[in-house]
């Protein structure tokens, strides 16, 4: 009796604890992922990053043994080697994690993992002394030295990356983009617009508006399909071989298991494309969504991106959902332009350019069967999502909710902004609508042919 006693008294203590608790904090620190709250469709979040003066110090030296570069400067420092860097890498490796403080609204998120990361961005912002820098938040990087934050999350999700909208002066293209191939079949990120404030030692800094995207390891797969994730890859491969560096996986990181990625290349390369197509189709498609990969090369080719797969070997992962590798476009911010650095040019409809360098897109196009699907993809989308009435609307809507943040006082500024001019934005929404029906234009042109 005493014992059945106690159990009584401690569940009804559980029970009174629970309802103390702040709902609006348990949803906030809870599990479950709050996607229209993190990633709201039509308003900007504000939230606040603490790093300190000892985390901004051990970053710049970080970086500094990275590219032997000090913040803010073009010159290589005297007597520094820099990390060995593959062709695809302004920045080697991953930069280190520093502990943070996060708030938002009337939430703190202690001990949280804070990382520079990105490419061309980071070491173009880094070398001209801007602060407005792309990087990664872990909620739980610290987990194992800090047990009081063990699978701490923000809304649901341990990983958020920010983006400072580099090379994109609208701040909508990635958060445009990753909408439409959605709403074309297409799995792709969420992202979200988000107001961003950080303390590097001198106190809060405004570095402006960045766009937060989502993990693919995390949500994403199973928001989107209803289905559990496998193996995800963020690759550096254009697919010829098989070179599982270039494969990295991003989660059953303890699992020597590639499988279906070797399985993936061997089937794209095997010889019976040529002499025994019809089975090499139905291997391709056991391992590929190839009529999603389709959809996104109608959706991208329309659009206009110069730097993805095609062009270069990364800005990409891989899902393995239900034993088939699906594409998932990632770093959008490029988009909507047909000629962009190094040379590069967007892939033209028929893409009679593209080489064997890149089977993905050559042997698939290769098809007529395969083709023709892309090519009717292509009709469907300009109908159905990229008319320039339903684009007008977008750019019109999202202009409205994003202008109160580039008007004085609210504007960033230099050396916290990659703006030039409190006109950038407004010109540059004006010169995208322009460059939307131009694309529609040459699309239908295409379809009609």
């Amino acid at each position: 009796m005493r014992s059945a006693f106690l159990v009584a008294i401690l569940l009804m203590c559980l029970f009174s604890c629970d309802k103390s608790i702040d709902p609006n904090v348990q949803k906030a620190f809870g599990s479950s992922p709050d996607y229209p709250w993190v990633f709201p469709e039509e308003e900007v979040r504000t939230i606040s990053i603490h790093i300190g003066v000892e985390n901004w110090e051990r970053i710049q030296r970080d970086m500094e043994s990275r590219i032997a570069r000090k913040f803010g400067s073009q010159t290589a420092i005297p007597g520094v080697t820099p990390m060995q860097a593959t062709n695809l890498d302004a920045v080697p490796g991953d930069p280190i994690y520093v502990s943070t403080e996060v708030k938002q609204g009337e939430n703190t998120w202690k001990k949280v993992g804070f990382r520079l990361k990105g490419n061309a961005s980071l070491s173009s912002s880094w070398r001209s002394g801007i602060y407005k820098l792309p990087f990664k938040l872990q909620f739980d990087e610290f987990e194992d030295e800090h047990k009081e934050v063990k699978n701490q999350r923000f809304y649901g999700f341990r990983e958020l990356s920010f983006s400072p909208s580099f090379g994109d002066n609208t701040f909508m293209k990635e958060k445009l983009l990753t909408s439409l191939f959605r709403e074309s079949g297409v799995l792709a990120c969420k992202v979200a617009n988000y107001k961003v404030y950080i303390d590097f030692g001198q106190g809060s800094k405004y570095c402006g508006v960045y766009q937060v995207i989502e993990a693919v390891a995390e949500h994403l797969v199973e928001n989107q399909t209803g289905k559990q994730v496998g193996n995800v890859y963020k690759p550096e491969s254009s697919f010829q071989n098989l070179n599982l560096t270039l494969f990295e996986k991003q989660n059953n990181k303890q699992q020597a298991d590639y499988e279906d990625v070797k399985r993936l290349v061997t089937v794209l390369n095997n010889g019976n494309r040529l002499s025994d197509k019809i089975q090499w189709k139905k291997d391709l498609e056991a391992i590929f969504d190839v009529e999603r990969f389709l959809k996104y090369l109608a959706v991208n080719n329309t659009v206009g991106n110069w730097d993805g797969y095609g062009q270069i070997t990364h800005n990409y992962f891989l899902a393995n959902i239900d034993g088939r590798l699906s594409y998932l476009p990632y770093d959008l911010n490029l988009s909507f332009q047909m000629k962009g650095g190094n040379n590069r040019t967007a892939l033209s409809f028929d893409m009679n350019e593209v080489t064997s360098q890149w089977p993905l897109i050559r042997y698939l196009i290769d098809d007529s069967e395969y083709f023709a699907f892309y090519k009717s993809s292509v009709k469907e989308f300009i109908i159905s999502h990229f008319n320039p009435a339903l684009m007008k609307e977008y750019l019109e809507k999202h202009k409205t909710i994003l202008q109160p943040n580039f008007m004085e006082p609210s504007l960033e500024k230099p050396p916290y902004s990659h703006l030039s001019n409190a006109q950038s934005f407004t010109q540059s929404v004006l010169s995208l609508d322009k460059y939307i029906n131009e694309r529609h234009t040459a699309a239908s042109i295409f379809v009609k042919e």
